[in-house]
């Protein structure tokens, strides 16, 4: 529009150039207004292509069990930090109980090897300390906490206790050059030891984490009103009491003795924990971790003596008493075992599961579950697709919630994550560089949305995928579809793909390619340009 009215000007002022200025003023113009649509890696001008939508083709899908996941986190190596674990007991009358149990290793903090400690120890208390996910609020003026990845509300019990089996960081089978892997179906029973805690009646708690100033010798400071003085205000944490006389035995009596004399003879002599969630009645909850900011804390006294300069006469001896805290990290390696008990409807979906036509519905669970299997096309719409001049300019795969099933489910996953299930890898649209972590992969989707007719569906992007398939005739792979984490974590470290429902458990039914309801099948839409 500028250049018109520049232009117009200049036609009032050399009417005999006029025609010629005109007629670059509409060039000018139109080259502003171009629509521009993307073909394999460049742009083409859409005026000189048809655009139209091919729905046609197959989408076979069907469901089966997943038997166990990779359940191993180590906070200890650079880029595969998987810091989620989860705890507890999830029920859902759709899809059965799971409970969810952890093993992690455990290391003194900032340890003074060849550790030993003073005269006359008294420890004060013993505590396992985890932080909740939570966020802040202002509620009436005031700011409150509000936990995160909690699923259900019942109370439950907690057992902690010592666990014997050795978690290395570094698998001894591979000369200790690759990390070592866990899977959820590992069995830890035989490895319990001593318990170290029964909390009978555990709930979660959104107060604050408060901790307290302490005088030299372990009591609390006071200020004016005989109030005890904050020392740190921290967000809501997990905090279950552990018996101080197990610790007394276990570290404290060997004092200055060779198992604690350094990191690797500690790991080899405390090789960790157990916390083992327990219900009578199938109730619970279920939490989702950052484990790896886990601790043991061990509060203690201990006196310290001063011989004054007269070792060989106690009388003038002097008698200190001090407070300190022995720290001790969880998570440097964790691991997740569930028990996945599927309800009798998930169990008999599965086993009638139609490997060659589809399934006429879809059941898909979180943490060891289920997920889905899908081929795209047959073999003649490959060939003929293979073989058109079309520019392919978005391609979206749907598949839609069977809504007269969600009313047993507590709670849909918010996203689903589709895969290439031939290779166990990721998609070359999410590998795309619009679609990396901090873009939270928008043109890749697969979250949970709904269409003006109140339809619920999870949409995925694979314009890449397709074009890859159809004009590079690169492998028409099946996908892999799963329930993944509300929380992002990273799906492939290190060349290890990662199992994206592994700390998930929510489940959700999708209408199958068998269903009665036409319009609710999975479906792929291609958008394509044509050549006139």
């Amino acid at each position: 529009m500028f250049y018109l009215i520049l232009l117009k000007k200049l036609f009032m002022l050399n009417k005999r150039n006029g025609l010629i200025i005109l007629l670059i003023a509409v060039m000018l113009n139109i080259s502003c207004k171009k629509d521009f649509t993307t073909i394999g890696n460049k742009m083409i001008d859409k005026p000189l292509f048809e655009g139209k939508l091919y729905q046609d083709g197959l989408v076979r899908i069907y469901d089966q069990r997943v038997e166990k996941v990779m359940s191993t986190g180590s906070a200890g190596i650079a880029g595969s930090n998987l810091p989620i674990a989860s705890l507890g007991i999830y029920k859902d009358n759709k899809f059965g109980t799971l409970t969810a149990d952890i093993v992690s290793d455990i290391m003194p903090d900032a340890i003074k090897f060849s550790q030993e400690f003073g005269d006359n120890v008294k420890i004060l208390g013993a505590k396992l300390l985890v932080p909740y996910f939570s966020h802040t609020k202002v509620d009436n003026g005031e700011k409150i906490y509000v936990l995160d990845s909690i699923f259900g509300s019942h109370k439950f019990e907690i057992k902690v206790f010592e666990q014997t089996y050795l978690l290395p960081t570094f698998d001894p089978d591979t000369n200790l050059e690759n990390r070592r892997h866990y899977y959820s179906d590992f069995d830890f029973n035989p490895y319990k030891s001593t318990m170290i805690a029964d909390t009978i009646d555990f709930n979660v708690n959104n107060a604050a984490y408060i901790t307290y100033q302490r005088e030299k010798d372990g009591t609390f400071k006071l200020d004016e009103n005989g109030e005890k003085i904050v020392k740190d205000s921290l967000g809501p944490h997990m905090i279950i009491k552990l018996d101080t006389t197990f610790f007394r035995q276990k570290i404290f009596d060997h004092s200055g003795e060779d198992i604690l004399s350094n990191t690797e003879r500690f790991k080899d002599y405390f090789r960790g924990i157990y916390m083992e969630a327990i219900s009578d009645n199938g109730e619970g909850l279920l939490m989702q971790l950052p484990f790896n900011k886990a601790k043991v804390l061990v509060q203690y006294t201990e006196e310290h003596t001063d011989d004054n300069g007269t070792p060989n006469d106690p009388s003038d001896d002097t008698v200190e008493t001090v407070y300190k805290e022995l720290n001790m990290k969880l998570g440097n390696t964790v691991v997740n075992h569930y028990d996945n008990n599927l309800s009798s409807y998930a169990q008999t979906a599965l086993n009638n599961s139609d490997l060659i036509n589809g399934d006429e519905e879809i059941v898909l669970k979180g943490e060891a579950g289920s997920e889905a299997v899908i081929q795209l096309f047959d073999e003649q719409q490959l060939r003929d697709l293979r073989l058109s001049d079309w520019m392919i300019n978005r391609a979206e795969l749907y598949f839609y919630v069977d809504k007269t099933a969600t009313d047993e489910m507590l709670a849909q996953p918010k996203r689903l994550f589709l895969y290439d299930y031939d290779n166990e890898n990721i998609l070359a649209d999410l590998q795309a560089p619009e679609n990396i972590p901090d873009n939270d992969y928008k043109e890749y989707n697969g979250k949970l949305e709904t269409d003006k007719d109140g339809h619920q569906y999870y949409k995925f992007g694979i314009t890449r995928h397709i074009r890859n398939v159809i004009k590079l005739d690169s492998t028409n792979v099946k996908f892999g579809l799963r329930v993944t984490s509300d929380v992002h974590i990273p799906l492939k470290v290190n060349d290890i793909f990662r199992d994206p429902d592994a700390y998930n458990p929510k489940g959700v039914i999708l209408y199958g390619n068998q269903t009665a309801n036409v319009g609710l099948k999975p479906v792929l839409k291609i958008y394509y340009s044509d050549p006139k």
